[in-house]
């Protein structure tokens, strides 16, 4: 008996210092933006192109660095800080500024279970909703 008891402590203290994220987040994700619309006021909501956005339609979100990267065809690379990260039992959460000069913020869900991608950036007289879907990478 005192075996078997052992052996369940034992395994439960390994459990125990095994991170959760271990087992539902990846380090990284591969974004691709299928569609955006823009919000203003009085007129409503209509879509618009990625680069009438002035977004990238493809980016990595680096969960581990804490990193969005972009690279525009023709531009340069860039790299925005997300600020926050949450881990919930189903969805990865983002929010971060970029440029602060810029006056925007954006906040980000990723779907762990289908990889579905919904973002918004908000500004000062807009905002910005963005649908995609994400793949992580190894």
């Amino acid at each position: 008996m005192r075996i078997l008891i052992s052996r369940f402590c034992v395994g439960l203290a390994f459990l125990c210092m095994v991170p959760a994220t271990g087992f539902t987040a990846e380090k990284s994700y591969l974004c691709a933006i299928n569609e955006v619309y823009e919000c203003v006021a009085v007129t409503g909501c209509s879509r618009i192109s990625v680069e009438d956005a002035n977004l990238t339609g493809i980016m990595l979100i680096d969960i581990e660095k804490k990193q969005l990267r972009t690279a525009p065809l023709g531009g340069e690379p860039r790299a925005d800080d997300i600020e926050n990260v949450a881990l919930t039992d189903k969805a990865i959460l983002l929010h971060g500024t970029g440029i602060k000069q810029t006056d925007r913020t954006w906040s980000a869900v990723i779907s762990l279970e289908t990889g579905n991608l919904t973002a918004g950036v908000s500004t000062l007289d807009s905002s910005i909703s963005l649908l995609g879907k994400c793949t992580a990478q190894p």
